[in-house]
């Protein structure tokens, strides 16, 4: 599945992440998941191929970077044809036939966007709904127990025990995700600071250390490279 426009969020059992421009997933036959889209509509494509056709062994849902050329062939495509016995003379069959020689290799080639790990726990998918509603505030501890009624010690326990990591570092890595979000909005008209703010910083040093961070790259160069500007 690859987005022609706008941006989706792909859902799965344990992770969600944003889905734009060429970004592509290649998801097994069987596996559950959800694509929602996020802001104005989303257009997307799909092509269905027989198992036998791709020789990787693949088992879990890949997102990588797609190639302009692999992007333009996705789209020559039809997505009315039967890959499994699609004319190796036709066009579109030559153009299959390329497409997937290209992603033998493109598929390696795994999108570094930050992706939100999902709680297996019920109790831990109360405290990522609350995060999720206070993400913009500044939140302590304090606040977790006293909305969730647990000790701090168990609150902590239970949450790195399931997720892998601290509530803490899951509300950075919540909030910088929030803000890419914000950054790849078409349209947008707030700055980088006002992002910064509108996701719970108070500090604008703060903000680009963590979002370098996870990204690899300032919001600004995260913003131009995905065809936005943001002052």
């Amino acid at each position: 599945m690859k987005i022609r426009t706008g941006i989706t969020l792909l859902v799965e059992k344990d992770r969600q992440q944003p889905l734009f421009s060429n970004m592509t997933a290649f998801i097994p036959a069987g596996l559950p998941h959800r694509s929602t889209p996020l802001g104005e509509a989303v257009y997307y494509k799909s092509i269905y191929l027989d198992e036998a056709m791709f020789r990787r062994n693949i088992s879990d849902i890949v997102i990588f970077d797609m190639s302009d050329l692999g992007a333009a062939l996705f789209d020559r495509i039809s997505s009315l044809m039967a890959p499994q016995g699609a004319d190796p003379e036709d066009l579109d069959g030559q153009c299959l036939k390329l497409l997937l020689k290209l992603m033998e290799t493109e598929i390696h080639h795994r999108s570094h966007l930050a992706r939100i790990p999902v709680p297996r726990n019920p109790a831990n998918l109360r405290i990522t709904a609350f995060i999720a509603s206070r993400f913009q505030s500044k939140l302590t501890l304090s606040d977790f127990t006293n909305a969730l009624h647990y000790s701090e010690r168990h609150l902590s326990r239970v949450f790195k025990e399931d997720i892998g990591i601290t509530i803490f570092e899951y509300l950075r890595l919540y909030r910088i995700f929030q803000a890419s979000l914000k950054l790849l909005r078409k349209g947008a008209s707030k700055t980088i600071t006002e992002i910064a703010l509108s996701c719970g910083y108070d500090s604008l040093s703060s903000f680009y250390k963590d979002f370098k961070e996870i990204f690899v790259m300032t919001p600004r160069a995260f913003s131009q490279k995905n065809g936005e500007t943001h002052s």
